[in-house]
């Protein structure tokens, strides 16, 4: 595998928010693989994801950590000691609502040990936003907790040097670390004191692969976000890494089999379709909006689609997104539709590789065909590609 030069350097500037990988940087992972060095850096040292998307919602208040419980289908009791949770709010009817982590705030170590949580933060995608925040006004009581969306900035480091280029960012600037960063478990957190500001550094789920997530308010300044960028950037260059964008995040969930809110997951969906019931579900916590129709399908029954991993030739289709959105149908069976494309990308590593709804008689190894591509050959997998 072809690795990083140490000196090379792509700058946050020329990488913040790429909408695709750069076919001109090839990975030597798989003939006619492509990619940008975003993604090439993630896989092999480290890459830097700053602010693409995400957003902080924060739930203050003696009742916090109760409501967040009720509306949470994975149990939240571990937040106040720093050990964070995905989870998903769902409707009566168990649909996805959204998706999110739950973690403590900045600072919340002077909390532990007090009778409540002064404030969770949830970590969701910016899109889900309004779907959240309509959430909460329905079921959050004003007089037990309060919620808003913070100025709170997501900084990622994925990567297998994540943890050096983390040390080495706090060495150069000063920071420290309540707890050493190479110490956290999954989801575990630690406050992060940046500049006389409390921080929160987690590290990401092992599904997720190797990195943390720095949380960082600046509250509207500026001028220390672009110095935080500069420093994070810094120190991620050092250690052979660079910038990423939104392209080479699209790849990286792809291959690890993750859905993601307004492709896989929404309104539309069933908790349990999405095959992440170990990681988002508790079916031991008690009682949580949707409850009981999740409860019911994992005891007496089952659901209809399971989100499976889809592959295809090289030179089936010169665009791997002009599939999102198909209706697969079985060559075999005429026309009616059994799953649809909720995500493609190529991946430099795998292939052409996507994510999609398939109905369950369908079995791993069948080959479907979109609809409104006839003679395209998709074959059905599990994920993540990552274990293939």
């Amino acid at each position: 595998m072809a690795r990083l030069e140490s000196g090379s350097r792509v700058s946050v500037r020329e990488l913040f928010f790429a909408a695709s990988p750069d076919p001109a940087g090839c990975v030597d992972v798989m003939p006619g693989g492509s990619g940008s060095e975003g993604y090439r850096a993630a896989v092999e040292r480290v890459g830097l994801f700053s602010s693409f998307g995400r957003g902080v919602v924060a739930v203050s208040g003696a009742g916090a950590l109760r409501v967040v419980n009720g509306l949470a289908s994975n149990d939240v009791k571990d937040v106040p000691s720093g050990r964070g949770v995905y989870s998903f709010l769902l409707d009566r009817r168990g649909r996805v609502v959204v998706d999110l982590r739950i973690f403590p705030a900045a600072g919340f170590e002077r909390d532990v040990g007090d009778s409540g949580m002064e404030t969770l933060w949830l970590d969701t995608p910016g899109d889900a936003l309004p779907a959240l925040e309509d959430h909460l006004r329905k079921y959050v009581p004003p007089m037990l907790a309060r919620h808003g969306v913070t100025s709170v900035a997501v900084h990622t480091l994925i990567g297998p040097r994540a943890t050096e280029a983390l040390e080495r960012w706090g060495a150069a600037t000063g920071v420290s670390f309540l707890r050493p960063a190479g110490e956290l478990a999954p989801l575990e957190a630690t406050t992060v004191h940046v500049g006389g500001k409390a921080a929160l550094a987690a590290r990401r789920e092992e599904i997720e692969g190797a990195g943390f997530d720095l949380y960082v308010d600046h509250a509207g300044d500026a001028r220390d976000a672009r110095q935080l960028l500069r420093q994070l950037d810094d120190a991620v260059t050092r250690v052979g890494g660079a910038a990423a964008g939104r392209g080479d995040w699209e790849i990286l969930r792809l291959e690890r089999g993750l859905p993601v809110f307004g492709s896989e997951l929404g309104a539309e969906r069933l908790a349990q379709e999405a095959g992440q019931d170990g990681r988002a579900v508790s079916f031991s916590k008690g009682c949580f909006t949707g409850q009981e129709v999740v409860a019911r399908i994992h005891y007496r029954g089952h659901v209809n689609r399971h989100l499976r991993g889809l592959r295809w030739a090289p030179d089936a289709l010169r665009d791997a997104r002009d599939l999102v959105g198909a209706d697969l149908h079985a060559p075999s069976d005429g026309a009616r539709p059994v799953g649809v494309v909720t995500s493609a990308v190529h991946s430099p590593r795998f292939g052409p590789i996507g994510l999609g709804y398939v109905r369950r008689e369908i079995a791993l190894d069948a080959v479907l065909e979109p609809v409104d591509h006839p003679g395209v050959a998709l074959h059905v997998t599990d994920v993540p590609f990552t274990n293939g």
